[in-house]
């Protein structure tokens, strides 16, 4: 009885959390705006990008860490009712990785030469 009485309290710990923001594949998102974007402006953006993905990511991982808290110390599967940042984190990746795409398709070939 205590191993089954344990073992539902984990599945649900583990399903109460938030995802880890390095398990949260990218969003696919709009490139157009990219298209038309100098290198410099490419550069720019992916610089500014990467601190938005910082922060969403210290976000994410916050909500996690308060989600496996609350599953432990108080109701198992209470952690499922907070919020998280998981949509940011994707669309913060997926925007990254477009600007990546494009710097290095357009970008990449003209600072070599």
């Amino acid at each position: 009885m205590n191993r089954k009485l344990a073992s539902i309290a984990l599945i649900s710990t583990l399903v109460g959390c938030a995802a880890s923001p390095s398990n949260i594949a990218p969003a696919m998102v709009d490139t157009a705006q990219y298209r038309e974007m100098t290198c410099d402006g490419l550069l720019l953006a992916a610089q500014n990008e990467g601190v938005n993905l910082d922060q969403v990511s210290r976000d994410q991982r916050a909500a996690r860490n308060w989600d496996i808290a609350l599953n432990i110390l108080i109701i198992p599967g209470l952690g499922a009712v907070t919020g998280d940042s998981e949509r940011q984190v994707a669309e913060a990746k997926g925007r990254v990785l477009a600007i990546q795409n494009e710097y290095g398709s357009r970008c990449g070939k003209e600072r070599a030469e």
